[in-house]
């Protein structure tokens, strides 16, 4: 071993505790910012989940920044902005490994579909990382393969940098001690010795450390396409959960952690039922295109002034015509035209009520609409859940053939009242039904 120092004024001259300690495995593992209220949502998230609980376990022995890598996969999927820690204070698995596998997934082709999904959704971005991680643990001997080579160059960097850590916290305490008991040669010496040792040990780290960089960097086409994979997977899951969210959840934005149970009530009874799940891919554009016409109609008492009309309607007449109050000689001629109905005043588009009725709906069930019959039942919920916003009744008559009409079924609205939201009311309701 090459000595680096030969005096104990090299060492305390080279700073060493702060120069070659570096982050080493003490740093962090996780790569990517969270704030605390993130935190606190993927740890609700997180809880009683057995089946990352199983793949982070059987992983973290393979690879002991597992756990983070998880996290930062979530991060990553939901985040607003994406924001990385400091490189000088990731340790050195975190630094060679997840950070790559990281910058595999957002420099991806996939990415920004799944963040367009993802993106500020807690539940679409948990199942999302969660289907991500479990891809990935079934590739992980292969990734770690592919890191490491066929010596294993990534555990012997987890080992490496763990004893260079030991070394560090040694030859630290044996300068507090040089620095309470004075000079004594006997310590000095232990204090070189220990120095070039953890030299040595951070040489030996970076060496390795290189290695690691290569292989990655000479099997980034088979990282990617592992990764690419587990990409793809993630986005058909999260787009899962936001069609079942769109068609019967609440916006999960922001949601509280007992609404938030009842969407994950919601996901799992559509993933278990193909009908729910067909029938949720069509109702929730239904539900979308049905919120952005409301969103675009007029708020009519106070919407669109778009022509002149004459009246007595004091809440619309022109200020000119009001100005006529000012000067007593002009009151009488404000009240002549005020009781003859002619003021000019605006007048503004207005609510249409022709047609806006209960609704009756029947339902082809007959076997030659086999296959339009998810298409049907989304069609009739959307026209539910219409009925309900707008305070209307409505029923449903299932038929097949003249001689097979089941009994006409009735929701009228306001009769379904729990604590759900209204959509989750309707998934209650009616989904046991389908």
């Amino acid at each position: 071993m090459k000595k680096m120092f030969r005096s104990i004024d090299e060492v305390l001259r080279s700073g060493i505790t702060s120069n070659l300690a570096g982050a080493g495995a003490s740093g962090i593992d996780r790569i990517l910012k969270s704030t605390r209220l993130e935190d606190k949502l993927y740890a609700d998230l997180r809880v009683d989940d057995q089946v990352l609980d199983e793949v982070e376990a059987t992983c973290t022995a393979k690879l002991s920044s597992f756990p983070s890598l998880s996290r930062d996969v979530y991060q990553g999927f939901y985040s607003l902005s994406v924001r990385r820690n400091d490189e000088g204070a990731l340790s050195d698995i975190a630094k060679r490994f997840n950070s790559h596998i990281l910058d595999s997934i957002m420099n991806g082709d996939e990415y920004p579909t799944i963040k367009s999904v993802c993106e500020g959704r807690q539940l679409p971005a948990y199942d999302a990382a969660v289907e991500f991680i479990s891809n990935i643990s079934d590739n992980l001997d292969d990734l770690l393969k592919e890191a490491g080579g066929d010596k294993g160059a990534l555990n012997t960097l987890e080992k490496l940098a763990r004893q260079e850590e030991s070394l560090m916290q040694e030859l630290d305490g044996l300068l507090k001690d040089r620095a309470s008991q004075g000079n004594d040669p006997a310590l000095d010496r232990k204090i070189v010795e220990k120095a070039n040792r953890a030299a040595s040990k951070s040489q030996q780290v970076e060496a390795v450390g290189r290695q690691v960089c290569e292989n990655l960097m000479k099997n980034q086409e088979s990282i990617s396409g592992i990764v690419g994979q587990a990409t793809q997977a993630a986005v058909g899951k999260a787009e899962e959960t936001m069609q079942a969210l769109a068609a019967w959840g609440d916006d999960c934005s922001d949601a509280s952690p007992a609404q938030m149970a009842l969407n994950r009530d919601v996901v799992d009874r559509v993933r278990k039922s193909p009908t729910l799940a067909e029938v949720a891919r069509h109702l929730g554009r239904f539900r979308e295109i049905a919120a952005k016409a409301r969103k675009n109609s007029y708020a009519y008492g106070r919407g669109e002034k778009y022509t002149l009309e004459l009246g007595n309607d004091l809440s619309r007449v022109l200020t000119s015509e009001l100005s006529m109050l000012a000067y007593p000689a002009t009151v009488p001629l404000f009240l002549r035209k005020y009781q003859n109905k002619r003021l000019h005043q605006y007048k503004r588009r207005e609510a249409v009520y022709k047609g806006i009725g209960d609704i009756i709906m029947c339902l082809d069930e007959s076997g030659s609409t086999k296959e339009d019959a998810p298409w049907g039942k989304a069609v009739a919920l959307a026209l539910l859940d219409a009925a309900m916003i707008g305070g209307r009744k409505f029923a449903l008559v299932h038929f097949a053939t003249g001689a097979d009409a089941r009994p006409t079924c009735s929701f009228p609205a306001g009769t379904i009242s729990t604590t759900c939201s209204p959509q989750q009311r309707l998934f209650w309701t009616v989904a046991p039904t389908l």
